[in-house]
């Protein structure tokens, strides 16, 4: 954030109020540097055109390539699960990275984006996951760990229902059997309706590419990647993609794995169903997919 003070005029002000006035504009001008981050966010989305498709019953897709408060280039695209008519769960192999678009492929899905988090070199998860109400990696409270990030979680259950929530613990997750899909990501930036305060990293600080999923309840799902790392597209602070949340009415959000890992798949579209532009090849165009260990499918 780059805050201007104009110099105070001298002609309009007397002396012995200048220094007083100066020192309160200092003042209001740290303030809002220091809570900057916390309260952050774009206010030009309802300024977006957008390109809309039903993919199918239950099934939206928007997307725009568009310049959000007149500086920044961003690509987005959004999809609306209407868990009604549709099934949402996560896909993982621990063994092995594979792209998002054969995963999805493989498993016969209509749609899907990158999940959480996970070790590029040898594959696996690093947070907690459990698919099709098994644990699928041994040894959880070891392999697993948590850092000032990873604040939230998503639970989904029989494919019908999802939520998203704080980060518990792992022996929460594996005695509360009735959620059968559950990944423990973040942070977490929405809460029953509020902006979570987010810590000062890396990851929430700088511009990049971002995926994320919202709920307006547990039927109505929101999936979202955002690009970036190239001209074409900035990417965003997670404070940034919190503001997005909220532009679109999610109840609760969380932020899922970014980076050169975004990515979002529509089964029958070109580019072998890969919408965004994914950029671990650098490039702003569909080719640039990462290997990844779990992604949220749509059937």
């Amino acid at each position: 954030m780059i805050i201007f003070i104009n110099k105070l005029n001298s002609h309009a002000i007397p002396d012995h109020m200048k220094k007083h006035l100066e020192l309160q504009i200092c003042i209001i001008a740290i303030l809002v540097f220091l809570t900057g981050g916390m309260n952050a966010q774009i206010d030009g989305f309802h300024e977006i055109r957008w390109e809309k498709e039903k993919i199918a019953p239950g099934l939206k897709w928007k997307s725009s390539h568009t310049v959000v408060n007149d500086s920044f280039p961003q690509n987005i695209n959004i999809l609306y699960v209407n868990l009604n008519k549709r099934d949402i769960f996560i896909q993982y192999d621990p063994r092995k990275n594979i792209p998002a678009s054969r995963q999805a492929a493989a498993v016969n899905a209509i749609a899907a984006i990158n999940g959480g988090f996970f070790n590029i070199k040898n594959g696996g998860s690093v947070t907690y996951i459990k698919t099709g109400g098994k644990i699928v990696d041994p040894d959880t409270a070891k392999k697993w760990s948590r850092n000032a990030n990873m604040t939230g979680s998503v639970l989904i259950k029989g494919g019908k229902e999802l939520f998203i929530g704080k980060a518990m613990t792992n022996s929460w997750y594996d005695t509360h059997t009735e959620y059968d899909n559950v990944l423990v990501t973040g942070p977490q930036l929405i809460e029953h309706g509020g902006r979570n305060v987010l810590p000062e990293t890396s990851l929430v600080t700088g511009k990049h590419p971002r995926t994320a999923i919202g709920t307006r309840n547990k039927k109505k799902v929101i999936l979202v990647t955002i690009d970036g790392r190239t001209s074409e597209a900035a990417g965003m602070t997670l404070y940034e993609l919190a503001s997005l949340m909220g532009y679109l009415k999610c109840r609760d959000a969380a932020n899922l794995d970014g980076g050169g890992s975004t990515t979002m798949w529509i089964k029958g579209k070109p580019f072998d169903g890969v919408v965004n532009m994914p950029c671990d090849n650098k490039q702003f165009d569909h080719n640039g997919e990462r290997a990844v260990s779990n992604i949220l499918v749509v059937k």
